[in-house]
């Protein structure tokens, strides 16, 4: 996979995005993979984060998305 850039996306484009996500049931999978690589040392981030993405996978779970 290339590089990660920065995409500046509108309003409308972000709402098509999570949209997309959510209708494809990918959300669980790309907060997961987040907190994976996170836990093993390929990103870096603040503890509340972490705990805020936990959080969010519990509550896509209970939705089943």
């Amino acid at each position: 996979m290339g590089a990660v850039t920065n995409v500046r996306l509108s309003s409308e484009e972000k709402q098509l995005l999570l949209d997309v996500v959510m209708e494809q049931r990918y959300a669980s999978e790309l907060v997961s993979s987040e907190i994976t690589d996170i836990e093993t040392g390929q990103k870096s981030c603040e503890e509340e984060r972490v705990r805020e993405l936990n959080q969010l996978l519990l509550r896509l779970h209970k939705a089943g998305v």
